[in-house]
């Protein structure tokens, strides 16, 4: 029997797990240690299983995760979706809406497949970045698949009020929120369209079902506004950055293994 058993963690990855492309070796000892004392790591991401290489191949054990920002629970064991909901065809319809309307890159995202109906700048520095390979075809052949979410690359923060007004006619159906992130230090702005109802939180919270987690046995790390939910919930959390102040733990910096310090936390109150 291990300390951990019954246990899941539920690490976010950008700015949490790695710090741009470094994955600490600090966190990769850590999280195995965690495993062998009988607890479940697993992911909890707004990426999807394409674009998990840098991840799937340094750290051995991972449980069936949370991705795509809540829309996909996956098992990599068996390497396909659990559980995944997607965008109604109709919500779908803003794809063309904005091709028609702007001249920027698009990506679909389907479980473990990226599709591509325009590229961009943007869309093959995401690719390079995410270590993804994403197939270039039409908007109908990629909502053939499934689509769990659409990201709309601005390259101009003045197009969002426009991209606003175009996606307005399908909030009934999906909601869309603006983001960003830090490519070598120069920040990416996105127009993130997903289902309604949908968050790490909840799929995090469905997973502890599926996996029969013990009652004080959940624990979350993440960096960001979006991971607040997922923390809220959680009986103990962890951030190393700008939602600290939700957190029951702030640890270091994730360049500085900041999932190995909330492991070793937790190690000394269990």
């Amino acid at each position: 029997m291990g300390k951990f058993d019954g246990c899941l963690l539920a690490c976010d990855i950008d700015g949490t797990l790695i710090s741009g492309e470094l994955l600490p070796r600090r966190n990769i000892e850590k999280i195995d240690d965690f495993v062998n004392e009988g607890g479940l790591f697993s992911l909890s991401t707004g990426r999807t299983a394409a674009a998990l290489s840098m991840i799937t191949g340094k750290i051995k054990t991972i449980a069936p995760s949370v991705l795509s920002n809540g829309c996909v629970i996956y098992d990599f064991k068996h390497k396909k979706p659990m559980i995944q909901k997607c965008l109604s065809d109709n919500s779908l319809n803003v794809v063309s809406d904005v091709l028609s309307a702007f001249d920027i890159g698009i990506e679909m995202h389907s479980a473990d497949r990226i599709f591509v109906p325009r590229r961009s700048a943007a869309t093959d520095l995401h690719e390079s970045y995410e270590r993804m390979t994403a197939e270039f075809v039409s908007v109908n052949e990629a909502r053939r698949h499934g689509i769990n979410k659409v990201i709309y690359f601005v390259e101009y923060e003045s197009r969002y009020d426009l991209l606003e007004k175009l996606a307005k006619k399908y909030e009934n159906e999906c909601v869309f929120y603006r983001t960003c992130t830090f490519i070598e230090g120069v920040k990416q702005n996105y127009f993130e369209q997903l289902p309604k109802g949908i968050s790490k939180a909840s799929a995090i919270v469905e997973l502890c079902k599926i996996l029969n987690i013990k009652k004080g046995g959940y624990f979350a790390i993440g960096d960001y506004y979006n991971d607040v939910p997922m923390l809220n919930a959680a009986d103990i959390s962890a951030a190393p950055d700008d939602v600290k102040a939700v957190a029951d733990k702030v640890v270091g910096s994730a360049a500085n293994g900041a999932v190995a310090d909330f492991i070793e936390y937790l190690e000394e109150i269990f």
